[in-house]
């Protein structure tokens, strides 16, 4: 457990220093740093952990490989310059899991423990995400439809839990790259409150070992409410914090690029229909028997009322 904590310790030192640093060569050993740190939180006794580790060894090795090929080529000969901007958005991408280097993501995911899949979804992004903010290119116009609409469509053949929320991670790093194109520092704000949704989602899905669609028959009736409330937030749900960041969002990238306004609303919606695929059967069974609860507002209130207040906190950041 001690190790576990001090690998989670170096990867929040890796993202706290690539971000105070002004030196592109800083930046690659913050990168692998954080890859190396993360690699040991990876594994498990199974084949498939095994098989995870050496695919997300070599995707994360090569796109280091072309970072630091890249950052040595500029170095060398700064007419390089437009090629620098493009091959170091790509390196990133790749890295990221972004359409269309997207095939390894939800893959790697099927094999990783909660908390690791948690980690991935979350912090192994921050970085990445950072140097993206710095190299922004017309590239990232295509990138950010491809991501929309795969991220959307992705998840509708998919049952494994793990693999809807990874493509539900591409269709949210849609909305994080149009934020970064926009020149909105809003994306910041977007990723961690996406990974506060996301930290309660996986922490509800881990406690009650939740693998699949079907998991209304092994929890409680309160516990159903709260993970139907969760996974709302995170499609966007209206009027939930999903969907009040969503909209912020909106706002921002319309008046900057309205171009890309209409694949991020369809994506949303899209993805809102498979998270409301994935609640129904819970939602059926809650239906049923709320009606012999005598508490089942105050309930409700619970849940609902911390939303509310990350709204209000939300709208008076903006």
């Amino acid at each position: 457990m001690m190790s576990y904590f001090l690998f989670i310790w170096f990867i929040l030192t890796s993202i706290i220093l690539s971000f105070s640093t002004s030196s592109f060569f800083f930046l690659w050993v913050c990168l692998e740093i954080n890859m190396m740190s993360f690699i040991p939180l990876m594994h498990t006794k199974s084949m498939i952990s095994t098989n995870s580790i050496m695919m997300y060894f070599l995707v994360q090795s090569f796109a280091s490989s072309i970072f630091i090929l890249i950052i040595s080529i500029q170095m060398i000969n700064p007419i390089f310059c437009y090629y620098f901007k493009l091959f170091m958005a790509l390196s990133m991408m790749m890295k990221l899991g972004a359409a269309p280097f997207h095939i390894w993501f939800p893959q790697i995911s099927e094999g990783l423990p909660y908390p690791a899949f948690l980690i991935l979804l979350t912090l192994q992004k921050m970085i990445p995400l950072y140097i993206l903010s710095i190299f922004k290119n017309q590239l990232m116009i295509f990138t950010i439809i491809l991501n929309s609409m795969i991220g959307s469509l992705g998840g509708f053949s998919q049952f494994s839990i793990r693999k809807i929320l990874a493509f539900s991670s591409i269709a949210h790093l849609a909305w994080i790259l149009a934020l970064q194109f926009s020149e909105s520092n809003f994306w910041i704000i977007y990723m961690l409150l996406y990974s506060l949704i996301i930290f309660f989602l996986i922490s509800a899905v881990n406690l009650y070992n939740i693998n699949s669609l079907n998991f209304n028959k092994k929890i409680s009736l309160d516990s159903n409410i709260l993970l139907i409330t969760i996974l709302l937030t995170l499609g966007g749900m209206p009027p939930t914090l999903g969907f009040v960041m969503k909209w912020m969002s909106l706002k921002i990238i319309a008046n900057i690029v309205p171009i890309i306004t209409f694949p991020l609303i369809m994506s949303s919606l899209l993805n809102l229909f498979f998270y409301l695929r994935l609640i129904y059967a819970p939602m059926l069974k809650y239906l049923t028997f709320y009606k012999w609860e005598k508490n089942f507002l105050t309930k409700m209130m619970t849940i609902i009322s911390p939303q509310i207040g990350m709204i209000f906190l939300l709208i008076s950041l903006t």
